[in-house]
This record gives C-alpha cells, structure tokens and sequence, in this order.
C-alpha cells in the first residue's frame, strides 16, 4: 500500500462525504427555514435576557407579554420577513401544526419572527416600548420650569397669553417670589412693587415663551437656557427697576454675580446645577414606580389630570355633534348613542374630535394619553428587567464625561448587553444545530444506504473507481487555494459537484450489487450481463443471502423491506456493521460542506504535490 493509493481513497472518501454534506445542508436549512428554528431561538433567548435567567411564573408571563410588544414594534416588524407566495407560503400554512408557526406566536397577530435583530435595533426598541425618552422630556421639561420659577417666581397666564406678575400682597398667599425678585428688594427696599416693571414683566413673559415652546418642542434644553440667560442679561443692562442710576450700580453688579453663579460662562453650568437633563442614575429610577425620580414626573401629570375635564367636554361634545350628524343624514333618522357605535366608528369620531382641539390643548391631551400608556406598561415590566437596566445606567455613568451624551451612552450599554447575551445565544444554537445536523446525516446515510465500510472497500478494491471519483474531485477543487466568500463558495462547490456526478456511479445506495457485498453474500448477478433485468438481480441476491431458490414471482417494495430484514436478522454482525457504518457517515455528514472541501483541497494538493508556487516578480537590473 503506497501514498498515492492512500491519497486516492482519501480523495474519494471526503468527496463522498463532501456531496452527502451539501445535500444534508439543504434539508436542514429547509427545515430551519420554515419551521423558523432560529427565530422562536432569537425570541426564548430575549426572553432569558430580560427575564434574568430566573424561571419565576409571574415575572415569565411579564416578560413574555413584553417581548410580543417589543415584536410589534415598527423597528423590528421591518426587519420580520415571511413567505408570501409559492410553495413557501402552502408549506408555511401546513407547519402550523407547530406552536412556533401559528398566529400570536411573536407578538400580536404574528406568525412569523425575524432571525437576527441588531443590538441597536433592539436597544432603540426597549427604551422607546418603556417611554425612556417621553418620561426624560417630561422630567426636563417639569425642572426647566422649576428652573425659571427658581429665578422670577411664579404668575399666572391671563386670556390674551400674557403674563401677570404677583404683587407683595399676592406673595403672602403662597406666591414664590423668585431669586431675582429677592435680590432686587433687598437691594432696593423701598422700591415700587415689581408686578408693575415693565422691565421685569418683560423677563417673566420671556421665560413664559421659552417654556412655551420647550414644551411644544420648537426649542431644544441648550436652546432654551440660552435664551434665559440672555433675557436676563438684557434685564439687567435696562438698569435698577424703578431706582435712579446711581442705585441701580451695585443691584447691577448682584445680578450680573447671581447670574454668573447660576449659569455660568457657557450656560452648560445651568443644566447641571438645576439637575435639568436627568443623569443616567436617575433614569433607570423613571422605570421604577416608587422612585422620587418618578413620583416627580406623576407629580407633573397630576397637574395636566387637573386640566383635562374641559378638554374631555369638548371632545365628547364634538362627537355628540357628529352622532346627531350621523344619525339625521340616514332615512328615516337614526336614534344612536356613543354606546352603540363599533369601537371602529367611536375611534374615527373621536379622532375627528381630537384633532379640532386648539394647540395647547391638543399639546396635554396627547402628553396625557402619551405617560397613561407608559405608566400602563411600567406596571407591567418585570422586576429583572428595572434591575438590568439599573445596572446598565451605573456601568454607563462611568463612560459619560458629557451630560448630553448620557441617553446615548445609555442605549450603547443595552446595545452591548444584547450583543453578548446574543453571542452566548448563539453558541447554544450552534449546538443544538449540530445536534440536528447528526440526526439529519445518520437519516441520509441510511435513507442512500451511505455505508462508510463498504465504501471503503470499494474504493480500496476498485482501482477504475478510485480513478474516476479522484478525476472527478480534482475538478471540484480550487486553482492555487483561490476561494471565494463561503455563501457563494458552497454555491459554487454545488455546481461543480453537480457537473462532476454526471455519468459516476458512487458506491452508495440499496441495490442489490451494494447489498449483497454489505452482508457478504456470495455475488449477485453481475451488473452489466445483458438481458438481467433488476428484479432478476433483487431475486438472485436475496437467494443467495438467505441461501434458498430465487421467487418466480415480482417482488414488491414491501417484499424487499421484509427479505432485508431478513438478512439482518440471519447475518447480524454485517447488520451491525452496516448501522454503525451509517452513524459513521451520519457524523461525517454533520462537518459541514465546507470542512470537507477544505480537507478535500488539501489533499489533493498533496496528491500533485502541492499547489504551483508563485512566480517571482521580475527585478528591474540596476542601471
């Protein structure tokens, strides 16, 4: 036995195995693929993560609830791909036998899941379901007006939108007088009353406006303590309120000093020291709903609770107005109440009612419906997932060195959080993917009849066999190690193999040339004698494996499964044999097409001694 004799075993051996891996790969990404293995993956997986590994009923039916909400985010419905047409979609149909195929099994009214979700995306959709960015607005917005207050006091908004300023008498009834008011009293005690500058009315219907339009958001926070500090600036270039010149110099100096104090030199020392942009510890507490941080943000919807009474009557006496509408246009007049519309109608009226609401009111309708389906959610959210994102919030206080990036850094940290969850997730995928590939390849192995005992005695004894597989597989091979990307190299590899089966005869398959050497019956007929026609070739083998005369009758498919048996059963060591030779092939098959290809290329380098070397660049002889 010499090396090339080795090496042509080895060649058609792996090239065996290189097909049955290709066709093995095919079942199983079909299988995968419509009964969306790795999408109920992907969704159990989330679920682990959020539920914190913990398997506690009432937190898992929390977290399952969550998860179908998250699924029915717009981010993630985008990346969620279904079959729509074909024979895709009819099997797809056949497959909802299975729980993970059927309607509502990622989320309401879904069927189908997406494979992979980006950690981004993912992370843009927890804090988005959980109103992160809707409670940190409100929570801005409620300290910028505490901010302003802290600084002018508090007035109230007569019918025109302008603002009216408390006078001395109005602060003893619980009125804030505001830090500049202070100063300029104390600065000037026997001034006249504020409430009648116009200077300082100025100022207070300033930050009024600013405000304003913080909270209709036509203002960024930076935009809006700008502003601020300008109009406090132009406050005090106008001198001492009701003072002379001379009295107004050192109020001046105070408030240009409290001013430098309070907002610094880039006004960035305002959002700090007024707590106005809300730090990373703070928002993990807004999913906690007795925190202080929460309490303050229910604090501020409770004041909106207050003005929505007579938004509420304008709504249903809009669509009290269109009712009457609805029921006068029909013949004869209808009789309806709100009551007896389908929730699909009442919608569309109230809709219509919502939307004829003036600007401000329309602003705390939606800001109210807006904190009533996040507080709705957060009584919802189970208690792994408040104590993840506290632990995000303090591993991501640590990276932040700039107020403004603290949301970013935030969502970065559950970005990651998934990225490596997702990482050891998939581990356990490949795992068990390799588990089902076995089973798959022992199915195909036995299914062909790929016996990797019997092939290799028949390439160790068949020399015009060997020849062809290993001519064959030198075709398959690349030139020089050249390969290209692995989808497109298995694709290639497919087709190549393809071409090179044609007019080859593998030693795999239930005939009865294959059989009869399987259990070491003496020859059947030969296989190329004219005039033997295959059941003639059945018959012989099983007579001469059960040593009696070959049936004068047509064996049937059934008579063939039951004559095997029968072999099995009177030859139970080449039975054993050939089963442990399909587990063989079966664990083989389980590789994967591209360690076999490139095992194969290997080889075969190895058999032509090696790929050709590169030629030398040519040297350009000094001069």
């Amino acid at each position: 036995m010499n090396l090339p004799f080795v090496l042509d075993v080895a060649i058609g051996l792996v090239f065996i195995y290189l097909i049955l891996s290709l066709l093995a790969s095919e079942v199983q990404e079909l299988i995968t693929t419509l009964l969306q293995w790795r999408a109920k993956h992907l969704k159990e997986s989330i679920e682990i993560l959020l539920g914190g590994g913990i398997e506690i009923p009432e937190h898992q039916a929390q977290v399952t609830a969550l998860v179908d909400e998250l699924y029915n985010d717009p981010l993630l419905k985008n990346v969620n791909q279904g079959a729509t047409e074909g024979i895709a979609l009819w099997f797809r149909r056949f497959t909802k036998i299975f729980p993970s195929n059927r309607r509502g099994a990622y989320g309401e009214q879904l069927a189908t899941g997406p494979s992979y979700v980006s950690p981004e995306t993912f992370a843009t959709s927890l804090l988005e379901r959980l109103g992160i960015s809707k409670l940190i607005d409100k929570l801005t917005e409620v300290r910028l007006e505490k901010f302003a207050t802290r600084l002018v006091g508090t007035y109230k908004v007569n019918d025109n939108d302008g603002v009216e300023i408390p006078t001395s008498q109005d602060l003893k009834d619980h009125w804030e007088a505001g830090k500049i008011r202070q100063i300029v009293e104390q600065a000037n005690p026997d001034q006249a009353d504020l409430s009648s500058d116009p200077n300082f009315v100025g100022l207070v219907t300033d930050y009024h406006d600013i405000l304003k339009d913080f909270r209709s958001r036509q203002a960024t926070l930076k935009t809006c303590v700008e502003r601020m500090g300008e109009s406090l600036d132009r406050f005090i270039l106008a001198g001492s309120p009701a003072g002379s010149e001379a009295e107004g110099v050192p109020l001046i100096g105070r408030l240009k000093s409290f001013k430098l104090g309070i907002f610094g030199v880039d006004n960035e020392r305002a959002i700090v020291s007024g707590g106005l942009r809300p730090s990373l510890s703070e928002i993990a507490d807004m999913v906690n709903q007795g925190s202080d941080v929460y309490k303050e943000i229910t604090d501020a919807y409770a004041i909106i609770r207050t003005k929505l009474p007579p938004i509420n009557e304008k709504i249903n006496a809009s669509m009290n107005a269109r009712l009457d509408a609805y029921n006068n246009s029909e013949t004869p007049p209808l009789n309806l109440k709100l009551s007896d519309l389908a929730n699909e109608q009442r919608d569309l009226f109230r809709n219509a009612a919502i939307r004829e609401l003036s600007e401000e009111d329309y602003a705390l309708y939606q800001d109210y419906q807006s904190y009533v389906e996040i507080e709705k959610g957060l009584t919802k959210l189970p208690a792994p997932v408040r104590e993840s994102l506290a632990v995000l919030a303090r591993r991501a206080q640590t990276r932040v060195k700039q107020t403004e990036s603290d949301i970013n850094q935030l969502r970065e940290e559950v970005s990651l959080w998934f990225d490596r969850s997702m990482s050891r997730a998939s581990g356990v995928y490949k795992r068990n993917a390799k588990g089902v590939a076995i089973l798959i390849g022992i199915t195909i192995a036995s299914l062909i009849n790929a016996d990797t005992f019997h092939v290799f005695d028949r390439l160790s004894s068949d020399e015009n066999l060997r020849q062809v597989i290993t001519k064959r597989a030198s075709d398959v091979v690349p030139v020089n190690g050249a390969r290209p990307p692995l989808r497109q190299e298995l694709d290639d590899i497919r087709n190549q193999t393809n071409d090179a089966l044609k007019n080859v005869a593998l030693p795999i398959s239930w005939n009865p040339a294959n059989l009869s050497k399987q259990f070491d019956c003496p020859p059947a007929a030969p296989i190329n004698r004219e005039n033997v026609t295959s059941e003639q070739e059945w018959a012989t083998m099983f007579a001469s494996c059960l040593n009696r005369q070959p049936e004068n009758r047509a064996l049937s498919f059934f008579d063939k499964i039951g004559l095997t048996a029968q072999i099995f059963l009177t030859r139970p060591w080449e039975g054993f044999k050939m089963l442990l030779g399909w587990m063989l092939s079966g664990i083989a098959i389980a590789m994967g097409a591209p360690f076999w290809f490139d095992l194969l290329s290997k080889i075969v380098n190895v058999r032509n001694t090696g790929s050709k070397p590169k030629q030398a660049p040519e040297q350009t002889p000094p001069p």
